[in-house]
């Protein structure tokens, strides 16, 4: 008598709870993942960031290897004609050198032998490293809101299944949802955002972000060979929102085939630091 009992209450809690249906569209699937990431509702929209990062150097290939730590505060502040403009400023330790460069509401800058002198002429690889490393924040700071990067896609494909491998061992099942950008911040194409082919993975366990996948579009053509991946992995709650704390990045090569290139780990992240323009003048 008792194993019927609980037989059927299990039923009637099963039918009680059914499934949720499959999201079939763009906007159902926003709608899912908007729950997700803003587990207590409802949050303003994120402008800044605070935090330490380490950069782990996957890439064999790569000039500099190892790793490099990142103390960075960026904001995206609004000029008074009101077109937004990413403001950062950073310091890095690499190979036990720090390093200190920004942007501020006149342009791209570091500290050379001890006074601040523009990004541009005889320091133009230093400016390429600090655009790529204002895109990576840039693109943190969309991940916060993914719900409204799918809404934004445009001529979006239907929502589809998909099984994302992460790893060797580790195969996420997936929705996926396929549009274009007019507009998005690359790393392999430092500084003027790309218009992009963009493809959105949301774990269908979780209904969070797991990867995005940015590929260049020219005369609204895929160019496959300079495509980027990032897996966001380890979330947790931040300031009312769910975000990643640790983004790997892949690059496609010439054959069209994913390489490891970086593994971003934040730390202390903040995404309600009180900045203002101020913050980031150049100064010693």
């Amino acid at each position: 008598m008792r194993h019927s009992v609980v037989l059927l209450t299990s039923l009637a809690v099963a039918q009680t709870h059914p499934a949720p249906p499959e999201p079939t569209d763009l906007e159902q699937l926003a709608r899912r993942v908007d729950t997700a990431h803003r587990p207590r509702g409802p949050v303003p929209p994120v402008t800044a960031l605070q935090c330490s990062l380490t950069i782990h150097m996957l890439d064999a290939k790569a000039a500099q290897g190892g790793q490099v730590d990142l103390a960075v505060q960026f904001l995206e502040w609004q000029r008074p004609d009101k077109q937004v403009r990413p403001l950062i400023r950073y310091r890095v330790i690499q190979a036990g050198n720090p390093i200190v460069r920004g942007r501020d509401q006149y342009g791209y800058w570091h500290l050379f032998q001890g006074e601040p002198k523009d990004l541009s002429g005889e320091f133009a690889e230093d400016l390429k490293a600090a655009e790529r490393d204002t895109n990576l924040a840039r693109q943190l700071i969309r991940f916060t809101d993914p719900g409204t990067v799918i809404r934004s896609l445009k001529n979006p494909g239907p929502v589809r299944d998909e099984i994302l491998t992460l790893d060797r061992i580790t195969k996420v099942p997936c929705w996926v949802v396929e549009g274009d950008l007019p507009a998005f911040p690359l790393l392999q194409q430092a500084g003027a955002d790309a218009p992009v082919r963009l493809e959105i993975f949301v774990r269908k366990d979780k209904e969070t972000l797991v990867a995005v996948e940015a590929c260049p579009l020219v005369d609204g053509k895929k160019d496959p060979t300079r495509g980027e991946r990032v897996h966001l992995l380890d979330f947790r709650e931040r300031n009312d929102l769910l975000v990643p704390h640790e983004l790997v990045h892949l690059f496609r090569t010439a054959d069209g085939q994913l390489e490891l290139k970086t593994k971003v780990t934040l730390i202390d992240l903040n995404l309600r630091p009180p900045l203002s323009v101020g913050d980031f003048d150049r100064k010693k």
